[in-house]
């Protein structure tokens, strides 16, 4: 029972699933009915590229599975990433797409630069890295009322753990360097959210 339950958890708080939602929600606020367009457009470069290359590979054999569990298939799978983050954002910059995705794109190329470097000699908690970093964006976003967001960490972590992923710390560090550089980028770029 407990094994199902972390294994749903693992999916439900996947940065691939939970990102739809905050997009969508962060599109809605920051641009109406034409910022859902935005979110669409943005998570098809910023997840569905990076989703593709993690299927494409499983398909091909040169990536083991969808939680990258062999480490030497993270710099591949991170440097995918960084450059479709760097697309989305030259997209964004080049139409004036709305600030907040801007800041979320930001976001996620520094911290795949973060993970991409702690990654050649540790193995970081990507997953912890999301999540923590959403729950942050959420907090500047709408306040106080979405510290709740947190309260998600402890049970994804737990999840995490259940599946034996990652070692306590490495998931603390990964929740950590979500925090922080989701408050470096929306903390000097935030203004006028």
């Amino acid at each position: 029972m407990s094994d199902r339950l972390a294994r749903w958890v693992s999916v439900l708080f996947d940065r691939f699933v939970i990102s739809l939602p905050i997009f969508l929600i962060f599109g809605l606020i920051s641009a109406g009915i034409s910022g859902l367009l935005w979110a669409v457009l943005i998570l098809l470069i910023v997840t569905g590229i990076p989703l593709a290359y993690l299927l494409i590979g499983i398909n091909r054999g040169w990536v083991s599975d969808l939680d990258l569990s062999n480490s030497e298939e993270r710099p591949n799978f991170l440097l995918v990433s960084v450059g479709s983050d760097l697309l989305a954002l030259g997209i964004l910059r080049l139409t004036n797409g709305p600030h907040l995705f801007e800041m979320i794109v930001l976001t996620y190329l520094f911290l795949a630069i973060v993970i991409f470097n702690t990654s050649m000699f540790w193995d970081i908690s990507l997953h912890m890295a999301g999540l923590g970093g959403f729950s942050t964006a959420l907090v500047f976003v709408f306040g106080t009322p979405a510290l709740l967001a947190f309260l998600s960490l402890p049970l994804f972590a737990w999840a995490r753990l259940r599946y034996r992923k990652h070692t306590p710390l490495q998931l603390v560090a990964g929740s950590a360097a979500g925090i922080a550089v989701t408050l470096f980028v929306f903390g000097t770029t935030g203004k006028g959210i």
